[in-house]
Parts: C-alpha cells; sequence; structure tokens
C-alpha cells in the first residue's frame, strides 16, 4: 500500500495587516503559480471579498467567483461559504479565512488558515493546532507577520 502524501496545514496568524488583505495577496500569489484555489469564507463575507478581489489591485485580474453559479468549474478562484465534497474548480489548494479548520478536508494538498489576531478564530486556530498534532499525513506549521510585514515561520 503506497503511503498518502502529506497534507500541509499552515496556521497563518495575522497581527500586522487584516487577514482579509492577506488572503487577496496569497490568492494573487496562487493565481500567479497557476493553482486552483478554493477560499472559504463566512456567508457574510462573500460579498465584500468578491467585491474585494475585483478591486484590490487595478493594474490585475484575478478570476474568480462565488461557488454556485454555471461555471463553477473553470474558476480559478472559486469563493464559498461551505465545503463542497469534492471542489467544482479542481482546487487543491484550500484557503479558510477566520473560518478554522473542517473536520475534513480530504483531495487537498495544502491548506492555508488565515485568522486576525485575537479573533474568535484565533482562538479556534489553538485548539485545531492541537487537535491535528496527532494526526498522521498532515504537516502542520505556524506562521506570523513580522514587524517589517514578512512572515516568520515559528
Amino acid at each position: 500500500m503506497a503511503n498518502e502524501p502529506s497534507v500541509e496545514v499552515g496556521f497563518y496568524h495575522c497581527t500586522r495587516a487584516p487577514a482579509t488583505e492577506v488572503a487577496l495577496r496569497l490568492a494573487a500569489k496562487a493565481h500567479a503559480a497557476g493553482q486552483r484555489l478554493l477560499i472559504l469564507v463566512a456567508s457574510a463575507q462573500l460579498e465584500p471579498l468578491d467585491r474585494a478581489l475585483w478591486v484590490e489591485d487595478r493594474d490585475s485580474f484575478l478570476p474568480h467567483a462565488i461557488a454556485g453559479g454555471a461555471h463553477d468549474a473553470e474558476q480559478p478562484i472559486l469563493l464559498a461559504d461551505q465545503l463542497p465534497a469534492e471542489p467544482p474548480n479542481g482546487a487543491r489548494l484550500l484557503m479558510l479565512l477566520e473560518q478554522g479548520l473542517p473536520p475534513e478536508f480530504a483531495g487537498f494538498t495544502r491548506l492555508l488558515n488565515l485568522f486576525d489576531d485575537n479573533s474568535p478564530a484565533h482562538h479556534r486556530a489553538r485548539t485545531d493546532w492541537k487537535a491535528i498534532g496527532s494526526r498522521s499525513g498532515l504537516d502542520r506549521s505556524y506562521w506570523r507577520q513580522t514587524p517589517r510585514g514578512g512572515w516568520e515561520k515559528i
């Protein structure tokens, strides 16, 4: 029996820039790298994130849509408020924006769990970190923003 590939689970503690702003930058990087991305966000944040992806950088375009449309499979970046059994756009990269880890995330090769400092998601991230510590097939890492705006792995 072959070993299953491990899933990278990155916890991104947003202490200088809001998690939403970080999400926009990471979505742009993922798209530039040719990766398909599913962003899981609270339903109240779907429309604001959709708008932000349109106007964040006026010199670039990040093709995306809110899940549930006729062309979901064609979208490099798909926004959703619930984790589908299988991402319609074939994403293997999952970004969780102030959501915490879902119980199951099979099929993804990398998760980016973004959370603002001292938010409910920050407190949940601590619980999630401990809960997945003993799960095989997961490589977890913790990242914190530096005073100069970069990231350091702790």
